[in-house]
């Protein structure tokens, strides 16, 4: 991966700079909260119920922190790796790929001293969807949307545009936005505005929630050494406030990295680094009353934060402070707001708290011994510690916690991850040809995670979120869990000439999640430069290299993955249960439902590639892979009435993914003073499931909106069929038709949703292709990168869309609702909105509701100027470069306000809608 692609970001975690960058790389990211990592999958889903994600490597060793916790300064280098050969390193841990992080080290040559500083503004990237945030615009189509449902019921069209009007405000609350003549309609019979209306507040939950936001960000380090020694340290600030209120992140960085050649045959190391993290963040999965993105998006922009009297003038408490509305009556004329009542988001982000201080330090240490000529030994010992305090409060004053007199939560989170490995290598030339390396180690990883929280309500100051300030306990938890993995490993490397290449490794690991704890996981691999034979000799002018490769391996994966709680999924193979009180004896109830004959996701990997070199100006690789997937871990529903359980935790047929990536960049300009490189990367892969068992072959397994069923992809939608609108607008959906027997013999029409049959439609969630193109060019001291990342193909359901789609009347509407029938012409492009009839709207999930999730970014913009060298010298200054660079600049979707990238499985239902944050810095980059 290029290294300005890094440096160039100023995402928090270097997680978020990957996107479009790697060929076959896709990143996740269901949050926009500054610190966030994002998932980071390597060629699609491998696995259903167990983890997808890549391994982090860094240094070396398996890293289980947060990427955010790592300064982006502070790495040298990003690689991915993707086949069995190459991971067979790091075992059963490596099935999902790996990317391995390469902190700074010193050079030997000369001490440098480097500053960097930026300041900038951070904004939310993209617009929300197009909702009707004007309020008379919104209340006209709230009287469409009443009007309409008048009409359904049987009402003349007449009758209902009376009674539209009639009714508009009582469905609102009374909330009315506009000050109008007594006994004047807001909206009138013929659904517009009434022309004497005038704006009585304009005081939205939306405008109060977002604005512009300062960052900050200064790194300083210093490096260096001589023949035996070299070191580099670091230390880093940045303070990085978001777009929405309440949202914000700081980090302080420190990291020493020394190396030292004490003896001849002795080199020892160390690599140490700290980080201090505090996140503020804000409710992104919870209600709509809590939640700012959807609060923003779902309430009708009718509601103000303020109260107010009836002449629009705002109200104050007795201290002087302006007056929340809440819902409850407080602004002049309403009777309650329709939905969530006794809240106020800005109150609550303004008071309540919520709070993660993270401490985490990581170690990397090292002894190499060298010994009878061709003999290294290595042992590398880690140990990584996190504390994450995490501090949640409800105010006592207003929202969540006022029922509760103030309701406050503290929990303490301590992981602990060590890993000690020995690698004994050997290496050697024979003769002038032949090169053999070869290795074998033994490895014990070890993860503790310890958790205790506690909570209590009715607190005596209402602005001390201090547990020993409340009352009442609600509950006090602790548990812990521990996973230990020990393996046990060979490998050898052999080429002739440089031109013949042979690799294998054997890997046997053991894991404390299974009572079958071993696996036996093993790779082969071989390679040709054909540039290098002698019957090439006359390409010399066109062909720098020409390289194809071939691997084949098998790996493991015990990463276990569910939604019961954090702990259950590290003993799997037993029932667990919680301790329950009644308040007078001790009881039990099941928790999780184990089953000891679980084992090994078993992996097989096979790739084929070709790396080349052309003019000395056109180089990159293609590449092809299968891998397929047995024995998946797959919680499989099962009839509690026959089974005793709900479900059952089994390994269970065959899935495979095949696809292709390439990676292509041309050097246009390579001369001293004027480089432009273009490079181009991008993938494309196919999922089949394989094998289902014999009970599940015929009618798959549902799940969401897909069936896993044999032959189909993982994620090939199974779902309703839109069939149109009736006569009145009315919605309908294809069922089958049946004979007596209950034989399908074709298909009809309803506009009963319940009655529907879902179908294969044809369409999956995966995309046909994604990738990304960047490009640098410098001249002189002038220089400029651009990284963009796109993706074609595949469909998603937009949750988040289809909430300003809801009929009821008291929430936000998206401007589309302006398509659904209109009874009075006989037009629209969408069905009826009729309140009374929700159960049997077009919002349903069927495929009406699918869009294309193709999408192209603008990730990142950097420009630059390199003061001339000759200049900076005189004032004692090595280099000295000014720059300006945007992150998150510019999106284009299917849909404003709709983002493909927040989920692999093609639905944005868990993403709580905090949008990327565009940043927009200046800096400057000092190196003495």
């Amino acid at each position: 991966m290029k290294n300005e692609i890094i440096s160039n970001s100023q995402a928090a975690s270097v997680s978020n700079a990957l996107e479009g960058a790697v060929a076959g790389l896709q990143v996740v990211s269901s949050s926009g909260q500054p610190g966030q990592d994002a998932d980071i999958v390597l060629r699609g889903i491998g696995s259903i119920s167990a983890s997808n994600n890549a391994l982090i490597v860094v240094d070396g060793v398996p890293f289980n922190g947060k990427l955010s916790d790592i300064n982006p300064t502070d790495i040298a280098s990003v690689n991915v790796s993707k086949d069995a050969v190459s991971n067979s390193l790091y075992g059963s841990r490596a099935a999902g790929g790996v990317v391995m992080i390469t902190t700074k080290t010193g050079r030997k040559d000369k001490v440098s001293i480097n500053f960097d500083g930026s300041w900038g503004v951070a904004q939310r990237a993209y617009k929300d969807y197009d909702m009707a945030t004007d309020p008379g615009e919104f209340y006209r189509l709230t009287w469409y949307g009443i009007r309409n449902t008048y009409w359904a019921a049987g009402n003349s069209i007449e009758d209902s545009n009376l009674a539209a009007s009639q009714d508009l405000l009582g469905e609102l609350g009374n909330y009315n936005a506009y000050i109008i003549p007594q006994g004047e309609y807001l909206v009138t019979p013929d659904g517009k505005l009434n022309p004497n209306a005038r704006l009585r507040y304009d005081d939205t939950f939306a405008d109060a929630l977002f604005d512009n936001a300062f960052r900050q960000e200064y790194n300083v380090s210093a490096s260096g050494g001589n023949d035996r020694t070299d070191f580099y340290v670091s230390m880093g600030y940045l303070d990085n406030d978001s777009y929405v209120l309440g949202s914000s992140y700081e980090r302080f960085t420190a990291r020493a990295n020394v190396n030292s050649q004490l003896k001849s045959w002795l080199k020892v190391g160390t690599n140490v680094g700290y980080s201090k993290a505090t996140q503020n963040g804000v409710q992104e999965n919870a209600g709509t009353a809590s939640n700012p993105f959807a609060v923003a998006r779902s309430w009708a922009p009718i509601f103000p934060v303020h109260a107010y009297d009836a002449e629009g003038n705002m109200k104050y408490y007795e201290d002087g402070r302006p007056m929340y509305d809440a819902g409850n009556g407080e602004t002049d004329g309403t009777s309650k707001r329709p939905t969530a009542t006794n809240q106020n988001v800005i109150a609550n982000m303004r008071e309540d708290i919520r709070e993660s201080v993270y401490n985490n330090l990581t170690s990397r240490s090292y002894i190499e011994i060298s010994f009878l000529k061709n003999f290294k030994f290595t042992a590398n010992y880690s140990y990584d510690f996190t504390n994450d305090s995490e501090t949640l409060y409800y105010t006592p004053t207003i929202g969540d916690g006022q029922s509760f007199g103030g309701r406050g939560t503290q929990a303490s989170i301590n992981t602990t991850t060590t890993n000690f490995n020995q690698i004994l290598a050997y290496s050697n030339v024979f003769g002038d040809y032949h090169h053999l390396s070869a290795k074998v180690g033994h490895e014990y990883y070890k993860y503790e995670y310890d958790y205790f929280d506690g909570q209590k309500t009715n607190f005596f100051n209402p602005s001390n979120p201090e547990l020993n300030n409340g009352g009442q306990m609600q509950y006090i938890n602790s548990y812990k869990v521990n996973h230990n993995i020990e393996g046990y490993f060979g490998m050898a490397d052999y080429d002739y000439n440089n031109k013949y290449y042979i690799s294998a490794a054997f890997r046997r690991d053991g894991t404390s999640r299974f009572l079958d704890r071993w696996g036996n996981f093993w790779s082969v691999g071989a390679a040709w430069r054909i540039s290098n034979e002698a019957f090439m000799d006359g390409t010399d002018a066109w062909l720098n290299d020409l390289k194809i490769r071939a691997s084949y391996g098998t790996q493991g994966n015990e990463n276990i993955l569910s939604d019961e709680g954090y702990a259950y999924v590290y003993t799997p193979y037993q029932d667990q249960y919680t301790v329950t009180w009644n308040g007078a004896e001790l009881g039990y109830s099941p928790e999780f439902y184990g089953n000891p004959d679980l084992t090994w996701e078993k992996q097989k990997t096979f790739d084929v590639g070709v790396d080349f070199r052309l003019f000395d100006r056109v180089y990159g690789s293609f590449e092809y892979f299968y891998r397929r997937t047995d024995d998946m871990l797959f919680k499989r529903p099962v009839a509690f009435s026959t089974a005793g359980r709900p479900y059952n935790w089994e390994n269970l047929g065959a899935m495979k993914n095949t696809g292709i990536e390439f990676d292509v960049n041309v050097d246009i300009f390579n001369q001293p003073d004027l480089k432009w490189t273009v490079s181009l990367v991008g993938s494309h892969y196919k999922n089949r499931i394989l094998t289902l068992p014999e009970e599940n072959r015929k009618d798959g397994i549902t799940s969401g909106p897909f069936n896993l069923r044999e032959g189909k992809s993982r994620f090939e939608y199974y779902t309703y069929m839109y069939a149109g609108m009736d006569e009145k607008g009315n919605a309908m959906w294809y069922m089958d038709e049946t004979n007596d027997k209950g034989e399908v013999i074709g298909r009809t029409t309803t506009t009963t949703y319940a009655e529907a049959t879902r179908y294969f439609i044809g369409k999956s969630a995966l995309p046909d292709f994604n990738g990304g193109f960047s490009t640098t060019f410098s001249y002189k001291g002038i220089d400029l990168s651009i990284a963009t990342a796109f993706q074609i193909g595949g469909y998603a359901y937009d949750y988040s869309y289809l909430d300003g789609m809801s009929s009821s009347f008291y929430v936000g509407h998206n401007k589309d609702m302006w398509k659904t029938f209109n009874p009075e012409t006989g037009t629209g492009s969408l069905p009826i909105w009729n309140a009374d009839n929700a159960s049997n709207s077009f919002t349903q999930q069927s495929d009406l509701n699918l869009i294309k999730a193709s999408y192209f970014s603008i990730r990142n913009i950097t420009l630059g100027y390199t003061l001339p060298k000759n200049l900076m010298q005189k004032f004692g200054i090595e280099k000295l470069r000014i720059y300006a660079t945007a992150d998150n600049l510019a999106l284009w979707s299917k849909r404003q306000g709709f983002d493909p990238r927040v989920a692999m499985a093609g639905a944005d239902d868990e993403y709580g809608g905090y949008s990327p944050m565009r940043v927009i810095s200046g800096g400057i980059n000092l190196t003495f």
